[in-house]
């Protein structure tokens, strides 16, 4: 049976990416701070901060302990939005949870399944904010978005670019995928797609896309 692990899995785009894995047969992992409402036989959650030092030792541990020997798709999927739209309403310890979880959190996580990865899919779920060619293009200006979720979505896409260029990791996909314009809670204002529809163009990528790289769930520009 195939294996997954996914990142923020108590609701919105991972509870979704959840349902539709078990629904393909998948046993999958979920971490979430929250519970996750699922009940399967073939689901374990981790309830834990991924930004906690404990995170990879458990993370190692429910491993161990349900007995999974390799992973077939891992998707760092956990994120929430930030506030500070100016220089000078900009907080420096949301810059710093920002890039600790959308970037540190995410290393560590393949980091810690480096030895479960072999054919596999290593999946960055991105933004269109995170780009810095359409932030230099002078895409967001202006429009109330935030500095500490344009700066850690910007260097987890350097972490994707790094991965993908990493020997050990050569055997397997690296993608970073934007998932839309999802109405989530940490959605934007101009969102448009339900979680569902963003999970099913997620895991279309994830199962069609050819080379590593960047990828949109519904066809888009993706431009690192």
């Amino acid at each position: 049976m195939n294996a997954a692990l996914i990142t923020g899995t108590s609701k919105g785009l991972g509870l979704e990416l959840v349902k539709q894995l078990l629904s393909r047969n998948y046993r999958v992992i979920g971490v979430s701070r929250s519970p996750c409402p699922i009940n399967h036989d073939n689901y374990f959650h981790l309830t834990t901060d991924i930004t906690s030092e404990e995170y990879p030792q458990l993370l190692q541990d429910i491993f161990l302990d349900k007995g999974f020997s390799r992973l077939d798709v891992l998707i760092n999927n956990a994120g929430v939005g930030a506030t500070g739209f100016d220089i000078e309403t900009i907080d420096v310890n949301e810059l710093r949870s920002q890039f600790e979880l959308h970037c540190v959190s995410a290393f560590k996580t393949v980091q810690v399944l480096c030895p479960y990865l072999d054919n596999s899919k290593i999946v960055n779920i991105t933004s269109r904010l995170g780009s810095t060619k359409l932030n230099a293009r002078g895409d967001f200006n202006r429009k109330g978005f935030s500095y500490a979720y344009r700066i850690a979505k910007a260097a987890q896409n350097m972490l994707s670019l790094c991965l993908a260029g990493d020997d050990k990791l050569s055997s397997n996909l690296v993608i970073s995928i934007i998932p839309g314009l999802l109405c989530t809670d940490s959605g934007s204002s101009d969102a448009k797609n339900t979680a569902e529809e963003g999970a099913q163009g997620v895991l279309d990528i994830i199962f069609s896309a050819p080379t590593n790289g960047i990828y949109h769930a519904f066809g888009h520009e993706a431009e690192y």
